[in-house]
C-alpha cells in the first residue's frame, strides 16, 4: 500500500543509494515512484472534488440539507462564504456560548479541512460525532474524516470512514468515493459495486460510468466492460471522457472503438492536433492505409513541428514497407530541423 511518508522514505532511501544500483534498477524505481505519486495526485484531486460538493450539499442540495435555525450563526455564514480562516474565528467563539456545538464543530472541521489544517481537523469531525444525536449531522463528520483521511493517502481508513457515512444515510458522492478508494487500492472487484450503485440510483455521471467499465475490464468482464463504455460515448459529450476511451480502447486494440471516439470528438467541434493524429493513428492501426496517409500527411502540413505525429506516421510507414515515403519523411524532417532521438534512430535503421 502506497503513502506519502513511504514515497518520501522511499526517494530518501534511493538518493543516498544510487551509486550502488544499475541504470535497469534506476529505471525501474524511477517508473514505480512515478506511478505512485500519479496515484497521490489522484486523491488529492478526487477529494478536493469530493470537498466542494460536500459544501453544495451543505448549503443547498435537499434531501442533505440542514434546517434553517443556525443559518444566522455568523461563522457558519463566513464558511459559506468561503472565508475559512474568518469562519473559525467565529465558530471558535461559539464553542463558549450556548449555541448548537455539534453542528458548529461539524464546520469548524470542513473549515480546517478547506486550509488543510491537520490534526485539528479530524478533531472537530469526532466532537460532533461524540456529541451529536442527529444522523445527518454524523454522516456529514464521517464524510469529512473520510475525506481527510484520504488526502493523507490512509486509504483504509478512509474507506472505514466513508462506510459509516454510507451505513446512515445514502449520498451517491460518499458511493462514488468508495469506489474511487478501492481502484486505488487496485481492488476493481470491490469497487464494482459502488460504482454500479451510484448509476443504478440514477446519480452516474461521466467518470461514473468511465470507472464502472474500467472495473468491468479489470475484473475480466470485457462484455459489461464494453457496453457500459459503449452507453457512456453514446450519452455524454464529454471530451476528457471520450478522450480517455479512446485511450482506453487502443489500449485493447479495439482500434474502431478508439477511431470511434475520436471522431465523436471531432464532430462535436474539437478539432486540435490532438485528435487528428489519434484519428489518423487508428486508421493505420486497421490498416485503412490510404485514410491513415492523408490524415497524417494533412495533420503534418497543418502542425510541421508536431514531432509524436511525424513518429507516429514513420512508424507506420516502416510498418508498410512504404520505402519511398520514408525518405521523403526524413527529408522533411531534416529540412524542418526537427531533432528526436526515436526520429533519429528510426530513420537510421531503415535508410542506411
Amino acid at each position: 500500500m502506497f503513502s506519502k511518508e513511504k514515497w518520501d522514505e522511499l526517494c530518501e532511501w534511493l538518493l543516498l543509494n544510487q551509486h550502488t544500483l544499475s541504470d535497469e534498477e534506476k529505471h525501474y524505481w524511477v517508473k514505480h515512484l512515478s506511478k505512485s505519486h500519479e496515484k497521490m495526485l489522484e486523491v488529492w484531486s478526487e477529494q478536493l472534488d469530493l470537498l466542494d460538493e460536500v459544501k453544495e450539499k451543505l448549503l443547498h442540495s435537499a434531501p442533505l440539507t440542514f434546517d434553517k435555525s443556525l443559518l444566522d450563526i455568523p461563522g457558519i455564514s463566513y464558511f459559506n462564504l468561503g472565508l475559512y480562516e474568518k469562519a473559525l474565528d467565529e465558530l471558535n467563539m461559539e464553542l463558549r456560548g450556548d449555541a448548537h456545538h455539534a453542528r458548529i464543530y461539524l464546520y469548524k472541521g470542513f473549515s480546517h479541512l478547506y486550509m488543510n489544517d491537520g490534526e485539528v481537523t479530524k478533531e472537530s469531525f469526532l466532537n460532533t460525532i461524540h456529541q451529536s444525536m442527529d444522523p445527518l449531522e454524523k454522516h456529514f463528520a464521517f464524510l469529512g474524516l473520510g475525506i481527510y483521511e484520504g488526502r493523507g493517502s490512509n486509504i483504509e481508513q478512509a474507506i472505514s470512514y466513508f462506510e459509516k457515512a454510507e451505513s446512515l444515510l445514502f449520498n451517491p458522492d460518499v458511493v462514488y468515493n468508495l469506489g474511487i478508494c478501492y481502484l486505488l487500492l487496485e481492488m476493481p472487484e470491490q469497487a464494482l459495486p459502488y460504482f454500479k450503485k451510484v448509476i443504478d440510483a440514477n446519480e452516474g455521471d461521466a467518470e461514473g460510468y468511465y470507472w464502472l467499465g474500467k472495473c468491468y475490464f479489470d475484473s475480466g468482464d470485457r462484455t459489461y466492460g464494453m457496453e457500459t463504455w459503449y452507453k457512456a460515448v453514446q450519452t455524454f459529450d464529454s471530451k476528457e471522457l471520450l478522450l480517455s476511451l479512446a485511450v482506453e480502447f487502443e489500449e485493447k486494440e479495439f482500434f474502431t472503438c478508439s477511431l470511434y471516439c475520436y471522431e465523436r470528438l471531432h464532430e462535436l467541434g474539437y478539432d486540435e492536433a490532438t485528435i487528428l493524429h489519434g484519428i489518423a493513428w487508428n486508421y493505420g492501426l486497421m490498416d485503412e492505409r490510404e485514410k491513415s496517409t492523408e490524415g497524417f500527411q494533412q495533420l503534418l502540413k497543418d502542425h510541421p513541428g508536431d514531432i509524436n505525429a511525424w513518429i507516429s506516421y514513420l512508424w507506420l510507414l516502416i510498418k508498410w514497407d512504404e520505402f519511398s515515403r520514408i525518405k521523403e519523411v526524413k527529408e522533411k524532417i531534416h529540412t524542418l530541423g526537427l531533432t528526436h532521438p526515436l526520429l533519429t534512430k528510426m530513420t537510421n535503421q531503415m535508410l542506411t
